[in-house]
């Protein structure tokens, strides 16, 4: 059997939807862009880690 991968680049429903509710129930200000993709993992693709 091969193994298949897959590269994502965007999160799950699931994933937003779990920080959208966190962020309603904190009512505060949005959080830096950094942070959302820290939350999100995005740094765990190697195509969106920065030089």
């Amino acid at each position: 059997m091969s193994q298949q991968t897959t590269h994502t680049t965007h999160p799950s429903k699931e994933a937003v939807r779990a920080l959208m509710q966190q962020r309603r129930a904190e009512h505060s200000p949005p959080p830096a862009p950094e942070r959302i993709r820290e939350q999100l993992g995005w740094w765990l693709i190697p195509a969106n880690k920065l030089v």
